[in-house]
């Protein structure tokens, strides 16, 4: 697609060079001299294999090409996007529901918002209705004063700006300053399929990630009003914000939610509103048009390679037993929701029921957030604190405890799912082999959804796990070392 000529050997030697000047550990270097993480007998080895001269080579080039590769992507689908008619996928459903608001019409209502989907797009037939709540019609209504193709340029440079503001807000809650973390950092969440993806169907769940990350950042700093006008604005895709409600309220952090309430309370009523629309009128329309939604292929639990959460496994692995089938996927959502509350009672009843709040319990929220409730591939940039609570917990490791083999292992399973939410998981695999069936038909072989096809729904799982059980074991950490702090500890 991208051939490696002149012009992508520039963009590699720039990324090599780039990547020289910021891969240094600065202050890090010194603290980690007296590391006992960093002298045990498995990391010597592991550091004395990476300093070997074709080794460290072989990771230095594949870094850069994979930086490379990235970016070339990257420019290539801006200039795709910016094409005269370019493929507008998820952006057309916005779009339309904006062009029916300014014309004080229902776009909850299905027969409505096909026929004008079909006079606006040309695209015709069954289409999935539009199942957003009111609170998303202040927040579009701006796409409608322009033409589709200019809308949809805006949208561009609007997620642009939201991928720069997720990479500044998680090297934010990186704690290391050291060029080379925040490199690691920016590259992997980077990397997640979802952050690129979104920009391409035009979806916004990127949006949502960023509110809901610089509300943690800025409920951390106890700006609590900004924090809480963050979360209701997030909450226009109630799927990946609600659960951070509820999380909020187990805080105690009641003003902030408060403010959150007021803010998507106001943004619903003004929807209905600009849409002509009642309260009863707008449930009436939902509930029909989310019964219709949920038949629609792309939704279905049994044949939609699109979905990565939870809720996927037990059709997937059981089709012909719809009952035991969502019994499964209730019975491992419950068991991470115990985990979860397990962490959550550890964690408080150590710092005296405070209110303040964790990287950890952010991370943990929104793997939840993805993992409980119906999530497309879009929705992975979610994993966006999950990256960066790794990141830490490495960090935290290495400055303060032993080796341990049991919890670098858990480390790397929470990695290694990491890496499946990515273009080569998702893309290159999963995509470039959907195209060998008729997956809407149903054609997909029984073996290929419970393995390939469902690796995303594997990985939110082990993500989920690896977080949690590593949080837990982070509390008891904190306790030792609280009383015993001149002893490292191993667990």
């Amino acid at each position: 697609m991208i051939s490696f000529g002149f012009w992508n050997l520039i963009i590699i030697i720039l990324v090599a060079l780039v990547l020289r000047n910021n891969w240094r550990l600065d202050e890090e270097k010194a603290a980690w001299k007296n590391s006992l993480f960093l002298k045990s007998s498995v990391m010597q080895r592991l550091i004395q294999f990476f300093r070997q001269p074709i080794v460290n080579f072989l990771v230095q080039a594949g870094v850069v090409l994979v930086v490379t590769r990235f970016l070339c992507y990257t420019g290539w689908l801006l200039y795709f996007l910016n094409q005269p008619n370019p493929p507008l996928w998820d952006f057309q459903w916005y779009y339309v529901a904006s062009k029916l608001a300014h014309q004080h019409v229902s776009p909850f209502n299905v027969e409505i918002f096909n026929q004008t989907f079909c006079t606006i797009t040309t695209v015709c037939g069954s289409l999935p209705p539009f199942v957003y709540p009111p609170n998303i019609i202040p927040l579009i209504w701006f796409l409608a004063y322009f033409s589709m193709n200019t809308a949809f340029k805006i949208s561009i440079l609007m997620h642009i700006l939201a991928i720069g503001l997720a990479l500044w807000g998680a090297n934010i809650l990186l704690e290391s300053k050291s060029r080379a973390f925040r490199t690691i950092c920016t590259i992997s969440v980077a990397l997640i399929y979802g952050v690129i993806r979104d920009l391409q169907v035009g979806n916004v769940a990127i949006f949502i990630a960023v509110l809901i990350l610089w509300m943690f950042i800025l409920a951390r700093k106890n700006q609590d009003i900004l924090a809480g006008i963050c979360l209701g604005l997030a909450l226009f895709k109630p799927t990946l914000a609600a659960l951070f409600v509820l999380y909020f309220l187990l805080k105690r952090r009641f003003f902030l939610v408060f403010i959150s309430v007021v803010t998507v309370t106001c943004l619903a009523f003004l929807g209905l509103a600009l849409t002509g629309n009642s309260l009863t009128q707008f449930v009436s329309d939902a509930f029909r048009g989310f019964s219709l939604w949920q038949n629609d292929p792309a939704v279905s639990p049994y044949i939609s390679i699109s979905r990565l959460d939870l809720m996927v496994v037990g059709p997937r692995l059981l089709p012909n037993n719809p009952f035991f089938a969502k019994l499964l996927s209730n019975l491992i959502v419950l068991i991470l929701l115990g985990l979860a509350g397990w962490y959550w009672y550890l964690q408080q009843s150590i710092t005296n029921w405070s209110k303040n709040i964790y990287l950890a319990e952010m991370a943990i929220v929104s793997c939840l957030s993805i993992g409980i409730t119906y999530s497309q591939e879009t929705s992975s940039v979610m994993l966006i604190p999950a990256v960066v609570f790794l990141l830490n917990d490495l960090l935290y490791q290495i400055r303060n405890c032993k080796f341990s083999r049991i919890r670098m292992s858990l480390w790397l399973a929470g990695v290694c799912c990491i890496a499946v939410q990515t273009a080569v998981i998702h893309g290159w695999l999963i995509h470039s082999l959907a195209n060998r069936w008729n997956v809407k038909a149903g054609e997909l072989p029984y073996i290929m959804k419970i393995t390939i096809f469902a690796l995303p729904s594997y990985a939110v799982l082990g993500i989920t796990l690896s977080i949690l059980i590593l949080a837990i074991s982070s509390v008891r950490q904190k306790q030792v070392m609280k009383f015993e702090p001149l002893n490292r500890i191993e667990i």
